[in-house]
């Protein structure tokens, strides 16, 4: 019963209610889930772009990062939130990546760049400086189209857009609570929405 409420997007306050288990037991339980769904997970799952293996155009992959709230903790007490890099390529797979950072540095968005977009991939982003020389990483012939979201939300000569990654992240803030906006417990939810989405169509 916990697993199909919880894949039910049932929130933990709420479990208890309904099942009658006490806090910690739910923990361990959901704990399990996300272990299952890690381990369900493979490095193809996450790597997004390339080029299309039947008109061999270049996939187009937005990155952006978001931050995942400043808020108070039970006691009033501040609690910085959690910078999140993440990746959309534009398929009807909307095959994605995500990752919890520690800056957002060109240095670190290079090497996620590297990780994770695979090579000949085009790469959408916002005007932020660290993405500024993704096109030059060496053997990944990227190519790279920046948008200005202080002038357009669609760069009119372009149509270059990050809006498919914008609506991703809204999606995500409207089942993480802001409790779980922790660096411990981002990554697993990241984990959880990754597996989510790859199998959207198993139910």
């Amino acid at each position: 019963m916990v697993i199909y409420l919880f894949m039910a997007r049932t929130r933990m306050t709420q479990l208890d209610m309904m099942t009658g288990l006490n806090a910690r037991t739910l923990r361990t339980i959901v704990q399990g889930l996300y272990y299952v769904m890690e381990q369900d997970l493979t490095m193809d799952d996450v790597k997004v772009g390339g080029k299309d293996p039947e008109t061999n155009e270049r996939i187009i992959v937005e990155i952006d990062e978001s931050k995942f709230g400043k808020r108070k903790d039970n006691r009033g007490h501040p609690v910085d939130g959690v910078w999140v890099v993440g990746g959309v390529e534009r398929t009807p797979e909307r095959k994605a990546f995500m990752m919890v950072v520690q800056d957002r540095s060109a240095h670190t968005l290079q090497e996620i760049a590297k990780r994770f977009v695979l090579k000949d991939s085009h790469i959408n982003t916002d005007c932020w400086s660290g993405y500024n020389r993704l096109d030059e990483i060496p053997d990944m012939n990227y190519v790279h189209f920046p948008v200005n979201h202080s002038e357009n939300f669609v760069d009119p000569v372009h149509g270059t857009h990050t809006n498919t990654i914008e609506g991703t992240w809204n999606g995500i803030k409207q089942n993480v609570t802001a409790r779980h906006r922790t660096k411990k417990m981002m990554p697993w939810k990241l984990v959880e929405f990754i597996w989510r989405r790859k199998h959207d169509d198993d139910w």
